[in-house]
């Protein structure tokens, strides 16, 4: 037994032996391997603020550049079936860290970015691999947190059916700002506008900080901008100052209430005498006439009474109106210029913010947005209206030329040319899984093509070319303007040759108050 026992000993100390030199050559093998890999890739950052974001939904994949082209890429969830996320052109139009739906049980929809106002919202969320979401485009927890202070309120966001990426296009045709003085600094700005702003409420501001002569009439307009808010506060204190006035006149007013109720019970009584005359009149037996005699009779007696009686309320009001007619007049005076004043801020206001322009194929008009708000439209001449143009999204990235020029990039959507099944193709399936592939850069000559055939006239060009700060966009579409463009929106397009179900399922919400137009953004 002993001996036996030794040899079990022995054959385990051997079998131990066995096991750490195994471990150790692993181990050795595994600090070769690591000394050997190549060091890992450095993280992506963008050079500045976001200029644009391309979702792309056939690749499940969203791609957010800066100025200069340099792209953050991350895979996406977006609508399931029957509730597509819309293929279109849209821009960020409020944004919220801590969002819960209001749709579905407040869910938790951190690092909300929204898009539409009926709900339709880049956020953090479940990412299975596959189109799940009801018509958000869901992000990566940290990709959602890590682009939040990159974007602003007025960037665009392109989702496109295939993945895209934009290209630098320079064109005679392009947008360009009225000449300025020359400026001795050309660094590539990108719109980084005040870090101290507050990205959740506040528009879009261009940073031209590195354009002296730009910086100089933006603050000239800014503070254009400062004096008409402040003119437009003090037009509304002065009418609800006025206001004020005429309802602490309560024995006039009161006066003047009795008449015109006393006003409805003489004309009752009149439509009451009127009905018994019609009747008197229409009688043809003795006994009808008779009834119908007393009841006019009455309805006389009833008039003559409360006429009695309005007779001395009347020369009480008239009275009473005369003493407060100086004061309404000066409160009419006042309200048309409180509106004036008002139009007159928010048109001093929008010309501090980035234009957008967009030119429809389908309706022939070219329409100009400022703030979220409709400045004009205009009809326009498009060469060749009956052959499809296509949707190209053109964005000014910075100034040039001692800031007399603009620089512009351009994305186009493709177009779906026939049914396909997103989710059967192998080399997009490869692509998903592939977040460093480089989708392919937009056809520069084909956005080139579309701009060649509008005919914007010289004197709209003249107006609008007094705007155009880096962020401005132009976009020419075959499709017409969205049901989604309205009060608090830039312009949105939506695919009408895609499913856009999120947005039938959903009812479109009334956007806050212009926040964005706080005037402390503007001191």
């Amino acid at each position: 037994m002993r001996s036996g026992s030794s040899k079990q000993v022995f054959h385990y100390f051997v079998a131990a032996m066995a096991g750490l030199i195994v471990v150790s050559s692993a181990d050795a093998a595994s600090a070769r391997q690591k000394k050997d890999a190549p060091p890992p890739k450095p993280e992506v950052e963008l050079r500045g603020k976001a200029a644009i974001a391309v979702v792309s939904i056939k690749d499940q994949r969203i791609s957010v550049y800066d100025a200069s082209g340099v792209a953050l890429r991350a895979r996406i969830s977006s609508g399931q079936d029957g509730y597509e996320t819309p293929v279109g052109v849209f821009s960020i139009l409020q944004k919220n860290a801590e969002h819960y739906s209001n749709l579905y049980d407040d869910a938790s929809m951190p690092f909300m970015q929204r898009i539409t106002w009926s709900g339709v919202a880049l956020h953090a969320g479940a990412l299975p691999g596959y189109p799940a979401s009801h018509g958000c485009v869901r992000l990566p927890y940290n990709f959602a947190q890590k682009i939040f202070p990159l974007t602003k309120l007025g960037m665009r966001v392109v989702i496109s059916r295939d993945d895209i990426a934009p290209v630098d296009i320079s064109n005679p045709l392009l947008l360009a700002p009225e000449p300025i003085e020359a400026t001795a600094m050309a660094i590539p700005t990108a719109y980084n506008e005040d870090d101290n702003a507050d990205e959740s409420v506040s528009l879009m501001q261009p940073d031209v900080s590195n354009w002296p002569a730009r910086q100089k009439l933006l603050d000239t307009l800014r503070a254009d901008a400062r004096e008409k808010t402040a003119a437009s506060e003090a037009a509304t204190q002065h009418w609800q100052d006025l206001t004020g006035q005429l309802k602490s006149r309560k024995k006039e007013l009161s006066l003047i209430a009795k008449r015109d109720r006393i006003e409805k019970l003489v004309d009752k009584a009149k439509d009451r005498l009127a009905k018994a005359e019609k009747r008197l009149a229409a009688a043809r037996t003795p006994r009808s006439k008779k009834s119908a005699q007393k009841e006019k009779d009455a309805a006389e007696k009833s008039l003559a009474t409360i006429d009695a009686k309005a007779n001395d309320v009347r020369t009480a009001a008239q009275e009473a109106e005369e003493s407060l007619k100086p004061l309404k007049e000066d409160i009419a005076v006042a309200e048309k210029a409180k509106t004036k004043a008002a139009q007159e801020s928010a048109d001093a206001r929008r010309k501090t913010m980035p234009i957008s322009v967009f030119v429809s194929l389908k309706s022939q008009k070219l329409y100009v947005r400022q703030g979220n708000e409709p400045v004009f439209d205009t009809k326009v001449t498009i060469a060749e209206p009956d052959r499809l143009i296509g949707t190209h999204v053109f964005t000014a990235l910075d100034y040039a030329n001692d800031g007399n020029e603009v620089r512009w990039n351009v994305v186009t959507i493709s177009r779906r040319t026939a049914y396909e099944d997103d989710w059967d193709d192998r080399d997009q399936r490869k692509r998903r899984s592939n977040q460093s592939y480089a989708p392919p850069v937009t056809n520069a000559s084909d956005a080139a093509a579309a701009l060649e055939r509008v005919s914007i006239p010289a004197d709209v060009r003249a107006r609008i070319s007094k705007y155009v700060w880096p962020g401005s966009s132009l976009i020419i579409s075959d499709e017409e303007l969205s049901k989604e463009t309205g009060p608090g929106t830039d312009f949105i397009l939506v695919s009408s040759d895609e499913p856009s179900g999120a947005l039938l399922k959903r009812k479109r919400e009334t956007p806050p108050p212009s926040y964005y137009y706080d005037r402390d953004f503007y001191s």
